[in-house]
């Protein structure tokens, strides 16, 4: 191809709103804007979740710090929950079937603590 056939094709692609080029530009315009706003929206939404994590984190440390024996007791209850839990799963035994009121139980008592 020589170099006035290629300068023709430019010309071509920025052409005439009603030449084919223009519209392939013109989508390609819209794909990009949508592009960017998309992104943007991505970005926004991960800087407002990371911001709530990390103060949701603070603020479970400051209470573990101020309650460092209800943090031990749950802490504790929950592990033993999720001990009873899975290993419990695995059989249909009497330590499954209890596993489940004792889990509740911690439960119940762990949102006391919170509330």
């Amino acid at each position: 191809m020589d170099k006035n056939n290629y300068e023709n094709s430019g010309q071509e692609a920025t052409g005439e709103p009603g030449n084919s080029g223009a519209k392939t530009k013109s989508t390609l315009e819209h794909g990009a804007e949508a592009f960017e706003h998309a992104e943007q929206t991505v970005r926004d939404a991960y800087d407002k979740t990371s911001e709530k994590v990390g103060e949701t984190y603070d603020k479970a440390k400051n209470y573990s710090q101020d309650n460092p024996g209800k943090t031990l007791l749950i802490t504790l209850g929950i592990g033993i929950g999720i001990g009873l839990l899975l290993g419990g799963s695995t059989h249909r035994t009497r330590a499954g079937r209890l596993a489940q009121p004792v889990v509740h139980a911690l439960s119940d008592i762990a949102l006391a603590y919170f509330r």
